[in-house]
């Protein structure tokens, strides 16, 4: 007839999984033979460690309640193919290590001088572990247009409702980014650090941070950029074509003289209000100015004139030109297709 696994360890074939770990606990310390003089229960150890195995595993449990012992270790055919034969690793104090987490034979002895499962469970007892902080890098655009990022991460949990052991385990992360995030912005996943036995597990916290960006930079709900411009257009105006972080393309006239610290505001073109997404903060653009290396002398009294005009800021605009497009040690002519090759 074989060995019944059940009878073994006390239970009934209709018994669940937690009343087998209740009943290998309690047979496994019962028998373990370093705590009985001359290693008297040592085969009967041997065969509640081998129980266990194969009671605890829902496969050969199967099996075995078909089969029985001996047609489980003969290997038997399946829908699926030929199951192997079974065959327990033969060290029942591996066994034993696995479930109590030591190979003391004193475990339950090294139990009852902590508090009881039910107090160890509790809240009140333990403390909550540090929280684990990684960096969130977020790209303009999703921080423009709201994104959704998945964050795979490992913790360690518990392998079954007794929280004995823990087992390694990666889960994903669902993210939400909303538009107009602000970055410092911690995004906290409560409680879903590493699992123990003396711990509540810790929180995960994201942090947001701007990766930077080829045209654009943030600054509070504005958009910044800066653009190149020549001194011709820097004096007669220009219509600049901007791609939005949305895609869209923008023409925006510059009508003005384009003077140190002069910046062009686009409203409404920035970055969205993090609390209302239908509104926007503003585009600001600023401008680096290409001068000139090099002007003939005739050039700059025309220059001088030209700015002396009525209408113009006069002999001030023309000082600060002049300032800038002075000529050079080396230099023989201006770049091509400029304001002063047309003079």
């Amino acid at each position: 007839m074989g060995i019944d696994y059940y009878g073994v360890l006390g239970l009934t074939r209709n018994c669940d999984d937690l009343q087998i770990k209740k009943a290998y606990r309690k047979r496994a310390i019962e028998t373990n033979p370093e705590r009985n003089a001359g290693g008297a229960l040592k085969e009967l150890f041997v065969l509640i460690g081998e129980a266990y195995d194969v009671l605890s595993q829902p496969k050969w449990r199967a099996v075995y309640d078909q089969y029985g012992e001996e047609g489980m270790k003969k290997g038997v055919p399946s829908p699926q193919g030929w199951i192997p034969p079974y065959a327990y690793h033969g060290d029942p104090v591996r066994t034993y290590q696995e479930f109590f987490g030591t190979s003391s034979p004193y475990a339950d002895i090294l139990q009852l001088e902590l508090p009881t499962m039910d107090e160890w469970r509790g809240r009140a007892l333990k403390k909550k572990g540090p929280p684990l902080v990684q960096p969130l890098q977020l790209t303009l655009k999703e921080l423009y247009l709201g994104a959704i990022k998945k964050m795979k991460i490992k913790r360690r949990v518990f392998a079954d409702n007794l929280e004995e052991t823990t087992i390694v385990k990666y889960e994903v992360l669902t993210i939400p980014i909303r538009p107009g995030l602000p970055p410092g912005t911690e995004i906290v996943f409560p409680e879903k650090g590493d699992c123990g036995h003396s711990t509540i597990p810790g929180d995960i916290i994201f942090v947001t941070e701007d990766l930077p960006h080829s045209n654009f930079r943030r600054e509070g709900i504005n958009l910044l950029t800066t653009v190149d411009i020549d001194l011709q257009e820097a004096l007669t105006g220009k219509t600049i074509d901007l791609e939005t972080l949305d895609q869209r393309q923008i023409r925006v006239p510059i009508t003005q003289v384009v003077y140190q610290d002069y910046v062009k505001v686009v409203h409404s073109e920035g970055m969205p209000y993090v609390d209302d997404p239908d509104r926007y903060g503003d585009l600001l653009i600023d401008f680096r100015i290409k001068f000139p290396v090099y002007l003939p002398e005739e050039s700059k009294r025309f220059i001088k004139r030209a700015m002396a005009m009525p209408g113009t800021d006069g002999q001030q605009l023309a000082d600060l030109v002049l300032q800038y497009i002075g000529p050079k040690e080396g230099s023989t002519r201006c770049p091509p297709n400029s304001l002063w090759d047309r003079i």
